[in-house]
């Protein structure tokens, strides 16, 4: 193949220049592809397949077994920033939490409100706007809670994946009592016993049992967890199937107009848990829920 024939040195120069500029421009694509996502997605989209055509198994954190007994406070869906969120929520779980001295918490997702004015309109229920303001608040928030807290993001919380920000991560590295444990989903494993907890973006149902039962359903034996943990819906309910503690979480917020409007109850509240363990699993599952009547 012959070289390109330049009319002068300057034409030269200048094609140079626009393929430095390309270059740097799909290097810095391809770092946000490679940090965006792992090896086997990579693998998968250079194959033209989708995300879906293989397992994602969800992150795990490690944590040092705390004894016989393990208490800790399960809060979720927060929307802080939004006119839902109230002060005096978080204050009243964390009284609870020191009271029945919690050895950690655990947060469900949609720590923060977003900013999707398109589908939710909720430009109009904001008292922060903007990425940094959010971000403020809700640390000042966390900072309140004396406990370490493991948290996932929920689909209000990945709104500002659109501008390429990750706000609970971003949120967690300056908390020091705040663990991001995944998007979407994390597990945390206690010596033998894992807690799964888990957001989603499927709707409600009027059965408050139905979407425990199906995302039950749909683990296959070697990934059952012995407790999950579940967000999103607003909804508080327990159920023990297939050997699984599955507590949906209600909201540390208060109904909106969205969900009024779509005729969606809210159970504002909070819970806390304590579980006695022992070789073969969990062996008592203690479940108190502290509701909010607003």
């Amino acid at each position: 193949m012959g070289s390109i024939p330049y009319k002068n040195k300057q034409d030269r120069i200048a094609n140079d220049k626009r393929y430095r500029k390309q270059k740097k421009e799909l290097l810095n694509q391809l770092k946000g592809i490679t940090g965006r996502y792992t090896p086997a997605e990579i693998k998968a989209l250079s194959k033209g397949q989708g995300l879906d055509t293989f397992t994602l198994t969800p992150p795990r954190v490690r944590i040092e077994h705390p004894g016989d007994e393990i208490r800790f406070g399960f809060f979720t869906d927060t929307h802080m920033s939004s006119i839902y969120y109230h002060e005096a929520f978080l204050d009243d779980f964390i009284r609870t939490c020191k009271k029945r001295k919690a050895q950690f918490c655990i947060f469900g997702g949609d720590l923060t409100h977003g900013m999707d004015a398109k589908k939710y309109n909720l430009l109009y229920e904001l008292k922060d706007i903007g990425y940094a303001a959010q971000k403020e608040y809700a640390e000042q928030q966390l900072l309140k809670i004396p406990f370490h807290t493991y948290l996932v993001s929920g689909n209000h919380d990945r709104w500002y994946e659109s501008i390429g920000a990750h706000i609970v991560e971003d949120i967690c590295h300056d908390v020091p009592n705040a663990e991001y444990i995944g998007r979407d989903e994390g597990d945390i494993e206690i010596g033998g016993i894992l807690i799964r907890v888990f957001h989603g973006e499927d709707g409600s149902s009027y059965a408050v049992s139905y979407r425990i039962q199906k995302l039950i359903e749909s683990f296959t034996g070697g990934t059952k967890p012995h407790v999950l943990l579940m967000g999103h819906t607003h909804k508080q309910g327990y159920f023990f199937e297939r050997n699984i503690h599955a507590v949906s979480g209600g909201a540390m917020s208060t109904q909106s107009r969205w969900m009024r409007s779509k005729r969606m109850a809210n159970h504002s509240g909070y819970h806390f848990i304590t579980m006695t363990v022992d070789e073969e699993g969990v062996h008592e599952f203690t479940l108190t829920w502290t509701p909010f009547y607003v």
